[in-house]
């Protein structure tokens, strides 16, 4: 009631009860673009995620682990996942859930399918509730044009991520600066990324935003 009690903007309200920590920072997030509407909403997506790592298999690296080299953090190669079950399962529930608040914000926003990017990323489920695979690309940290993405530990192919390779070809087209930090340990086995352990000191508006008349 407090927040629709302001009137100069109403709340938008998302479902995120299906997560283990249960903050929307753990499948989307906004950043600036050149054109449209000056930004992007980016969406966490198991699809597109499923998608990539296909595409790696066909071309012959179904036996590229993700995770490698991180001690037990090992999540299997792109076959083992590919061939889980329940990861399946876990991901098809979890991109329903994620394409209930796609709706929601195409409608509340007046965004189309291309002010929408969808980030590849799997999820895993835990007493029925959901949490990153392996480290959330989605939970970012925004400062302008730079983003401070958490480095997610895909799979090496031609001496690169793919996962990240993937990442810089869907932003850096829109003038952003890609930087992949590793929060495995710190933030990622503790249910939280970049976005989660760090705050940026904003500019204010120059005119005062609480004196808008609706």
């Amino acid at each position: 009631d407090f927040l629709y009690a302001q009137k100069v903007q109403s709340p938008v309200e998302l479902f995120s009860d299906w997560l283990t920590v249960g903050h929307v920072d753990e499948f989307l997030t906004f950043v600036p673009a050149p054109d449209r509407k000056g930004f992007r909403l980016l969406l966490a997506s198991p699809v597109a995620c499923y998608k990539l790592f296909k595409e790696k298999q066909r071309e012959g690296y179904g036996d590229v682990a993700l995770l490698e080299g991180l001690g037990d953090g090992r999540r299997g190669t792109i076959d083992e996942i590919l061939t889980n079950k329940k990861y399946h399962r876990d991901n098809n529930y979890v991109q329903g859930c994620i394409d209930w608040n796609r709706s929601i914000l195409k409608r509340k926003l007046g965004l189309g399918e291309r002010d929408i990017i969808d980030v590849p990323q799997l999820f895993m489920l835990r007493e029925s509730k959901a949490t990153a695979l392996f480290p959330n690309m989605v939970n970012m940290l925004v400062l302008g044009k730079c983003l401070g993405i958490p480095k997610p530990f895909g799979p090496i192919i031609d001496g690169q991520c793919c996962l990240e390779a993937e990442v810089r070809s869907l932003l850096e087209p829109l003038g952003l600066t890609c930087t992949f930090i590793d929060d495995f340990f710190f933030y990622h086995r503790n249910f939280g990324e970049i976005h989660c352990g760090t705050n940026v000191l904003r500019r204010p508006f120059s005119f005062h935003w609480w004196n808008i008349v609706p």
